[in-house]
């Protein structure tokens, strides 16, 4: 049964019910005959049990089936790749040929097809619609999930797909379940590759540096490269302007065919932080738009950076570093040398001659040692270092953010215990012999190298000098970054060692370059193609390492963010701290952008900090491509004058469909596998469909479950009707109430 109420309350209604109406019969029929009165009384109750056997409901669940066919389906893709001329005819006039012998096969094996679209999303047709190449975007496979759950909706079942493509997915697939839900309902999607390798007319514009560190007023370096593919020689206008559009030069610059060129531009560093911008016009024969444009960040420290430079063993190293350092209009260098135990040098910015002294005039106080915001050591740094000056230094690290820089290898002779934590490495016994530096991967996720610096791939790597006595290392402490290795001889694995390294202390930094022999770079021609390669790479590595520290030069305030580069509808979490006096209200973060409409304002919240320390955190995720400037607003008005850090993020495009026109086999190849298809040539197409594309026979689908009531008879009702119709006319024929 399937009574309309639980039975514990309909069994109790209907006793009631049924003894009352017997009870009202009986008493309204008292001045009927006897035999007349059992009459009327059993009609009523016969009504009434009729009655209750519709409320109880008896009956049976019985399964319902349906037959049903499984029928194949065919996506072609209309994106603008497929518009591309290959031989006689355009991709997708060659793929709309393939759907029509695929029509032809199945129309012999009597098998069904449904016929789809797809770009960046799916569209059914019919099997003749006409079908052009303009898709923006391609998205295969959300553009294959939506195809399933259409046909799902609709009832019809898939024995399998057949996509005609060339593989261009420029869109970010918008589910990540696809595979396993094409298995789970063994749907394999078979893909044939429409199309093969496109060679590219294009001139591409590049900058081996895309953010470089400098202070106001600074003759900045700005290296582009444009190289021609496929183009004849050209002379091209190469732009340098600001973010707006507002033209700063233009020069002409000539490209031989199938090579590159390069051209310096030279300017003033601004007043604030900014993005130039460097631009090529489009050829009229160029196939790809995207990269004649390239952004270059320009991030501009506010204060002096306050250096000491520490020299137990002077040497061409360490004279040309500090010189180089002084040279700096921005920079505030105090450098101390040893000669002999009672011989010290110090000589200072803006000073041509040195001052000797008995002393070393170390920073003795935590005072003192914070008003320097980076501290570089040399060799024999253990005739500058006592216990209470290095306590003093792995607070200023720690503590205060400051930086510590051991630029020639190991700092000292023999062991310093106290030391040891600041450094990134443990030491060994024993020197390397001459070696190249090699930036590595992590540099160029770090950012020092591909944007302050250039690229790992650069041949100005193999260009300049081999260096010399590399300590050997023990082990590479935890949370340490190698940003550049060293390769012996043909850079083999086995003869590479870890060369320059930064690691976190607290809230500072400390690095490590394991080496002699720099000072070489600044005389050797070939090296300086793309810059002086020893002036660029110490300056932009302590611009690099003061900005990897917690606090810039002279801020009280800190703020970063999690990535410099991301693409669109990616999350950016940003970090804030405080270093200054006093506990004030967590600050807001102003975003802004020339795409944006307008500036928004986020309210950080405070986070946990383990040193005690002010700390807060929020994040944002930017839409549209662009650069994104993020601005610190303190609680407080700060003091006139105060330094206040600012961040930038940009936000890539999504990449075009004409950026890359050759059919990729590999993207498709692993769509199909990962369904539990197969990647086919449009030559084997023909086999594949005389042994795939075969009948079915109907499947009997189970559709659930429905209840069959025992009482649904065309007489139930009609016993009903007759008894109470019968009662009412006796008792009217005999005059009852």
């Amino acid at each position: 049964m399937n009574p309309v109420l639980p039975l514990t309350l309909l069994i109790p209604i209907l006793l009631v019910v049924v003894a009352l109406g017997v009870w009202l019969s009986w008493k309204s029929s008292q001045t009927a005959p006897g035999k007349l009165r059992k009459i009327l009384t059993g009609l009523r109750l016969l009504a009434l049990l009729a009655m209750a056997v519709f409320l109880l409901n008896p009956g049976k669940w019985q399964s319902i089936s349906d037959q049903v066919t499984r029928v194949w389906a065919v996506m072609l893709d209309s994106s603008k790749s497929m518009g591309v001329k290959e031989g006689e005819s355009t991709r997708i006039e060659q793929a709309l040929t393939l759907q029509k012998q695929i029509a032809q096969s199945a129309e012999d094996a009597g098998v069904e097809l449904r016929y789809f679209t797809f770009d960046d999303a799916m569209t059914a047709v019919e099997a003749e619609s006409p079908v052009t190449a303009t898709g923006t975007h391609s998205d295969l496979t959300t553009s294959a999930d939506s195809m399933l759950t259409q046909l799902s909706a609709q009832g019809e079942p898939l024995a399998g797909v057949l996509v005609l493509s060339d593989g261009r997915q420029t869109r970010q697939p918008r589910h990540s379940s696809f595979a396993l839900r094409a298995q789970a309902l063994q749907v394999p999607f078979h893909t044939v590759q429409v199309g093969g390798d496109v060679v590219m007319s294009d001139l591409a514009l590049s900058a081996p540096r895309k953010l470089i560190t400098a202070f106001p007023g600074q003759n900045v370096q700005i290296t582009a490269v444009i190289e021609s593919q496929g183009l004849d020689d050209l002379e091209t206008p190469l732009i340098l302007e600001t973010e707006t559009g507002e033209e700063l030069q233009q020069v002409k610059v000539r490209v031989k065919a199938d090579d590159r060129a390069l051209h310096t531009f030279s300017i003033k560093a601004p007043e604030k932080s900014a993005i130039v911008r460097m631009r090529v016009p489009l050829d009229e024969d160029e196939s790809r738009d995207s990269n004649n444009v390239v952004d270059v960040r320009l991030r501009i420290l506010d204060d002096k950076a306050k250096v000491f430079i520490a020299e137990g063993a002077p040497y061409w190293d360490s004279k040309f570093l500090a010189q180089l350092l002084r040279q700096q209009k921005h920079m505030e260098v105090n450098s101390v040398h040893r000669l002999s135990a009672n011989r010290w040098f110090r000589i200072d910015s803006g000073e041509s001659k040195p001052h000797e002294s008995a002393n070393d005039v170390f920073p003795d106080t935590a005072e003192e040692l914070m008003s320097y915001d980076l501290i570089i050591f040399g060799k024999n740094s253990e005739h500058f270092l006592t216990p209470s000056r290095i306590a003093n230094l792995r607070a200023f690290v720690k503590d205060q953010g400051g930086a510590v820089l051991f630029s020639r290898s190991k700092p000292y002779t023999g062991k310093l215990p106290d030391l040891e934590p600041l450094e990134p490495v443990t030491w060994t016994t024993g020197l390397s012999g001459d070696f190249r530096l090699r930036p590595s991967a992590d540099g160029q996720t770090a950012g020092l190298f591909g944007q302050a610096l250039p690229a790992p791939e650069s041949s100005v790597w193999s260009s300049l000098p081999e260096l010399k006595d590399a300590h050997r290392i023990d082990v590479v402490k935890p949370f340490t970054r190698v940003l550049a290795h060293g390769e012996i001889g043909g850079g083999s694995t086995q003869g590479r060692f870890p060369l320059l390294m930064i690691r976190r202390y607290g809230q500072g930094v400390s690095g490590l370059v394991n080496a002699d022999g720099l000072w070489k770079w600044d005389f050797y021609p070939d090296a300086r193609e793309l810059g002086n390669m020893y002036q660029e790479f110490w300056i932009q590595m302590i611009h690099w390492m003061l900005s990897y520290s917690e606090f810039l030069p002279g801020h009280d305030y800190s703020l970063n963010v999690s990535a410099g580069t991301v693409d669109p509808a990616t999350p950016v979490a940003v970090r804030m701290a405080y270093r200054g006096v006093g506990k004030p209200s967590a600050p807001k973060l102003e975003v802004s952008s020339p795409v944006l409409d307008a500036p928004f304002i986020l309210a950080p919240a405070a986070v946990p900090s383990a040193d005690g320390r002010l700390k807060w955190a929020t994040s944002f995720t930017p839409e549209k491509p662009g650069n994104y400037q993020l601005k610190l607003i303190p609680a407080n008005r700060p003091e006139k004058g105060a330094s206040l850090p600012e961040a930038s993020v940009t936000v890539l495009p999504p990449p075009s469909e004409m950026d890359e026109l050759s059919a990729d086999a590999g993207f498709l190849k692993e769509f199909s596998e990962s369904t539990g298809g197969q990647l086919l040539a449009s030559a084997d197409l023909p086999d594949f469909l005389s042994t795939a594309l075969l009948p079915e026979a109907p499947e009997s689908r189970d559709q659930g479950v429905e209840w069959k009531s025992s009482w649904m008879r065309w007489f139930m009702p009609i016993l009903v009707i007759v008894c109470l119709a019968l009662e009412w006319w006796l008792r009217r024929r005999n005059g009852l109430v």
